[in-house]
């Protein structure tokens, strides 16, 4: 049996890796959180409007929040999947 994992240290805005699943090894953005599940955005195929729930157990998160994610989420303004890829553009910009 998979360990569980501990719900409050996910974040709406953090980047996350799927560890599992046929998209492992895919980066998203957390959108929201629902009870043991977490919904997720690349800005392409799962998008806002239609994110991707995931249960954490699958899901690897990051320790990092693009800065363009951090100030729509602290000014209360509406996330884009434009935003969404764009961080996650320059998340893999910054690693290579």
């Amino acid at each position: 049996m998979a360990k569980k994992k501990d719900v409050s240290r996910f974040r709406p805005g953090q980047m996350a890796v799927s560890c599992a699943g046929h998209d492992r090894g895919k980066l998203y953005v957390i959108l929201d959180l629902e009870g043991e599940s977490v919904l997720l955005a690349d800005g392409i195929r799962k998008t806002v409007e239609k994110p991707k729930k995931k249960n954490i157990r699958h899901v690897c998160r990051m320790n990092y929040i693009a800065p363009i994610i951090d100030a729509r989420l602290n000014g209360n303004c509406a996330i884009s999947n434009e935003d969404i890829l764009n961080a996650i553009q320059l998340y893999e910009q910054d690693a290579k």
